[in-house]
């Protein structure tokens, strides 16, 4: 299947999941089960992590995004968690991972801190990451990937 959109088209795709990411509900972070549960769908999409509800901090994208925010709790498997953490913290990564006084900190200043917004996207959410994280990259800790 062959889709064709001109640029007046996907801009207007663009602009559509933005302001619905964006006028999503902003959901206080917590690590644990029922958080994910209770808040994340457990479908393809869009996040977005803000600190202090308004400042934008990363946008990402997942196949499913209940088991990326599972993820997003571990240094090891989350990139914005080890730029957060080096940035903020100046924190060296030993063995994947930052030292057990810089963990604790992390996750302190996630639970107090940090709010996440979803939008559910199973056609194009690596475009309108993309899309996003160009757009927003002057405030953004992720950089823009370069996809194959």
């Amino acid at each position: 299947m062959n889709y064709k959109f001109n640029e007046v088209e996907l801009n207007e795709i663009f602009a559509k999941a933005e302001k619905q990411l964006f006028d999503s509900k902003r959901i206080k972070f917590k690590k644990c089960k029922d958080w994910r549960k209770k808040n994340v769908p457990n479908e393809a999409g869009i996040y977005a992590v803000f600190e202090k509800e308004n400042e934008l901090l990363y946008i990402g994208e997942s196949g499913n995004l209940k088991a990326r925010m599972s993820e997003i709790n571990r240094t090891v498997n989350h990139s914005f968690r080890k730029q957060f953490g080096h940035l903020r913290y100046k924190g060296i990564k030993s063995r994947k991972k930052f030292t057990d006084e810089i963990e604790i900190i992390l996750d302190e200043y996630f639970a107090e801190n940090l709010f996440v917004s979803f939008l559910p996207v199973n056609l194009g959410r690596l475009e309108i990451e993309t899309y996003l994280i160009t757009k927003f990259q002057e405030s953004l800790i992720n950089s823009i990937k370069k996809r194959k």
